[in-house]
């Protein structure tokens, strides 16, 4: 029974150190994916004095996978008198901002190269927003580019906010354009139609942009 019982407890002991060495060894087939590179958004974007403007961060990892980071990543704005931007990643303007002035937005991470975008500020409102297309005789089945230019108080100088605007089209079937996009997409069948496009930003808005789809 001694032999036994000695023998037993050789084989436990030995079960106990395989089971130990296989765990250790597995871990070695899970390493954690590492971070390696960041996104930040939206892009290019232009707001009011009166307004505030949430960005978000998007991590991509080394197994290809993505997290929000909004949170966990450190914000900072190139031009704080411009506008300011806390760890939430929320855009606030400077209320004394006189004219239009630009910030360049940056999130960083560790090592990880920094994402940036910059913000626009404006005074207040635009007096007029310009609205122009890449052509107004489009082929069906083919792209158009648009471009919102806005002229701010304080400045004669046109600003781009293209990315900033709300856009309103009159045949949403035919014609595809996205809050955010410059380019719209038209169907196969639109070819003969008429669509009117305008652009608002802050109550304002644009001139008609008529397409007279070929």
């Amino acid at each position: 029974m001694r032999n036994f019982d000695r023998k037993y407890s050789l084989i436990a002991a030995f079960s106990v150190l395989l089971l130990l060495s296989v765990g250790v060894g597995c871990k070695g087939f899970f390493v954690n994916p590492t971070l390696s590179s960041i996104a930040i958004g939206p892009q290019a974007q232009t707001i009011t004095t009166q307004q505030t403007l949430q960005m978000t961060a998007t991590g991509t990892y080394s197994d290809g996978s993505t997290q929000n980071l909004t949170g966990k990543v450190v914000w900072s704005s190139g031009t704080t008198s411009c506008a300011t931007i806390n760890q939430n990643g929320l855009v606030t303007p400077v209320k004394t901002v006189t004219g239009v002035c630009t910030t360049t937005i940056s999130a960083a991470a560790g090592t990880v190269s920094a994402a940036t975008t910059t913000v626009t500020v404006s005074e207040g409102t635009p007096t007029s927003i310009t609205l122009t297309a890449s052509t107004t005789t489009p082929q069906h089945n083919s792209t158009v580019t648009f471009t919102a230019n806005a002229i701010f108080p304080g400045s004669s100088t046109p600003q781009d906010i293209t990315s900033s605007v709300t856009w309103n089209v009159s045949d949403t079937t035919n014609l595809t354009l996205t809050n955010g996009s410059d380019t719209g997409t038209l169907s196969a069948g639109s070819a003969g139609l008429s669509i009117n496009v305008q652009a608002s930003f802050a109550g304002v808005v644009s001139n008609v942009v008529t397409l007279n789809v070929q």
